[in-house]
């Protein structure tokens, strides 16, 4: 952190301030006398504090006496301030669950660390035991969520002039396998959606299959969102699974913002379901919970989302469907629009991606009727020059 300065007057002489900050970033300044009268002399002054924020600056960070346990530790519960909650969330479970209890055995002082350090505890997360839940070895992709973490932390500490550099930033992390989500074809949707018929999740359910919206998105929707003049919906808050209950959040990115046409079931079913909350909150009253959502329970009651999951799961394991997860939703949704013939770039601005190459990434292996229409062209094209060299040969 590069430090600064001013001058001042304290008892009629000059006195140089430098800002510097202790090991969690908290200014600290130190008063330097220059012994300078304060008559006539401000621009001497100026040029001793130009001297000794040089000095300073030149001087490498003092060491720093944490190890790296315990600025994890303080950094953890500090970060909540500019990181969104359910990032937070993740970032603390993943925090307290896995890296802080590999660190406190592997003592290294944070001025040590080097990406070695790193990159050994990415390696014995990938041995069987390392999931806490099924005792299986972390995948790739978990590993990589730990550098993100890290990374943020030791950034925060050089930002902080705790370290010179981020080790994090050349460590080398597991490659994760290429993503293919399982996804249901429309003949398995329309049976799918008969399972829920009736069910409390059956306009979520069917949103996210029309759709693909994600989880958070579909339960956030809102009756002020609905434009039924129009015959729009339009995705403008999130509902996220908080420790202490739900909570309504700004969507992903940018790009989830997004207006999309509503279909005409998605409309009735829309319809019925704002007669029905009417319905139910008339005849409840006082113990109906009202409230601006779309996605309720009979009283009211905004449906979670681990009750969404959960309900989800519960009914496609029962059925003779493949085991799909709610999310692999949104990419039945993108897979089947590919594979109608639709371009990448509208399957993008559909699901709300940031970008066409995050779509790209996804799906670029389903896109079957692109692939086609450009095997089929390279045959034609083929066999017009066969048919032309054998008019010549005539």
């Amino acid at each position: 952190m590069a430090i600064t300065g001013f001058v001042t007057v304290k008892g009629g002489k000059y006195y140089a301030v430098l800002n510097l900050h202790d090991e969690m970033g908290r200014r600290k300044p130190k008063w330097i006398p220059t012994d300078l009268p304060q008559r006539g002399n401000k621009r001497n002054a100026e040029k001793i504090l130009q001297n000794l924020i040089d000095e300073w600056n030149d001087k490498e960070v003092p060491p720093c006496s944490m190890s790296l346990d315990e600025y994890l530790e303080q950094w953890i519960e500090q970060a909540d301030t500019d990181i969104k909650p359910n990032t937070y969330r993740m970032y603390r479970a993943n925090m307290l669950n896995h890296i802080l209890p590999y660190f406190r055995e592997h003592r290294i002082m944070l001025t040590d660390l080097k990406p070695q350090h790193l990159e050994d505890f990415y390696r014995t997360k990938q041995v069987a035991g390392s999931n806490l839940c099924n005792r299986k070895p972390l995948s790739a992709t978990t590993i990589k969520h730990f550098h993100q973490v890290l990374s943020k932390a030791l950034t925060d500490a050089v930002r902080r002039g705790l370290i010179n550099h981020n080790p994090a930033s050349v460590a080398r992390t597991p490659k994760a396998e290429k993503f293919v989500g399982s996804f249901l074809n429309p003949r398995e949707l329309e049976e799918l959606l008969v399972l829920f018929i009736g069910n409390p999740v059956e306009l979520p359910v069917n949103l996210c299959a029309v759709y693909g919206f994600r989880r958070s998105e579909v339960l956030g929707l809102k009756w002020s969102s609905m434009d039924f003049t129009e015959r729009s919906i339009t995705v403008s808050e999130t509902l996220q699974q908080g420790v202490g209950g739900s909570y309504t959040d700004t969507p992903k990115t940018s790009s989830s913002y997004r207006t999309l046409p509503m279909t005409d079931s998605v409309c009735h079913m829309l319809q019925e379901q704002r007669e029905r909350q009417r319905r139910r909150q008339a005849a409840l009253k006082r113990g109906y919970v009202k409230s601006d959502f779309v996605c309720t329970l009979g009283d009211g009651n905004v449906i979670s989302p681990n009750y969404l999951s959960r309900t989800f799961h519960n009914v496609i394991a029962r059925s003779d469907l493949p085991n799909i997860r709610l999310h692999d939703l949104r990419h039945s949704a993108a897979s089947n629009l590919l594979n109608m013939g639709f371009s990448i770039v509208e399957v993008q601005q559909w699901l709300g991606h940031g970008s066409a190459s995050t779509t790209l990434n996804f799906y670029a292996h389903i896109d079957k009727s692109a692939k086609k229409n450009m095997a089929d062209a390279m045959e034609n094209a083929l066999r017009n020059r066969v048919q032309a060299d054998s008019r010549i040969e005539k």
